[in-house]
This record gives C-alpha cells, structure tokens and sequence, in this order.
C-alpha cells in the first residue's frame, strides 16, 4: 500500500508484526488529525476537479467570427437579411454554448450544417425560426476563411 495520506483515511500495512528496533511506534492516530486529514484530500480532490473542469470548458477560446461584409455577401443564396445574421450569431453563442463547446463554424461544410442545427434543436428548445437564423449565419460564415 501506499504512503498516501489520502488512501481514505487508513495507515500503511507494516511490512512485518515485529517492531524494528530503533524506530518508535506512532500509536493510533487521533480522530482529529485523521478527519482533518480526510477533509484536506477531499477539498484538494475537488478543486483539482474544477480546475479541470475550468480548463476544458475553456479549450475553444476562438469566438465566432462577427458579422462582415463577407459574410452578408455569403448569406445572399439563403435570403438572409443582415439582422437575421446577427440573430443567427447570436442564438448559436447563447443557446449552443449552453451544452457544449461552440465548434469552428469552418468545421463543417455548409451543406452539413442544417442537418446538425436540425438534430441539436430540441435539445436547445429552437424554434423553426432561431433554427433557420443560426443555419443561415452557420452556412455564410463557413464559405469564410478565418
């Protein structure tokens, strides 16, 4: 076994019943340095968690690109207005981001990404309008080279 004082509280095996001599038996522990112990791993296990967590959640640091020129030009095969663009950009930042990562908008073709807003949607709660703004800003930011 281990030395570690965080193996739940238990003390090493001795490798032998017979005391060596020299060394002095510590005697039981106290409940209170054993609970304090105890409590000290767990509050170190939990925020190594959440450290974890934090840097994970902040793997894509990227943001979507903005509404441009490009862009609205891109959004011309769609019909998409400038303002369903950034209601688009909009929706997929706040609703998307609420369960995952937000993808590089290159990631997918544009013909991909009706087909992956459409499956996400009732997750997201997307009405048919959010659905076709975040589509619209997805397929005419894809056709731009970030």
């Amino acid at each position: 076994m281990s030395a570690d004082p965080c193996a739940r509280g238990r003390r090493p095996r001795p490798l032998s019943p017979k005391p060596v001599a020299g060394v002095a038996d510590p005697g039981p522990r106290s409940l209170t340095a054993t609970t304090f112990t105890h409590r000290t791993c767990w509050v170190g296990r939990v925020v190594s968690a959440m450290i974890t967590l934090l840097i994970v959640s902040c793997a894509n640091f990227a943001s979507p690109p903005a509404i441009t020129p490009a862009i609205i030009e891109n959004a011309r095969p769609d019909h998409a207005s400038a303002k369903e663009l950034v209601t688009g950009r909009n929706l997929f930042v706040s609703r998307c981001l609420e369960c995952h990562t937000l993808p590089s908008v290159t990631k997918h073709s544009p013909d991909e990404w009706p087909h992956l807003v459409s499956r996400m949607s009732g997750r997201a709660n997307l009405s048919a309008s959010d659905q076709s703004a975040i589509i619209a800003y997805l397929r005419a930011a894809s056709f731009v080279r970030h």
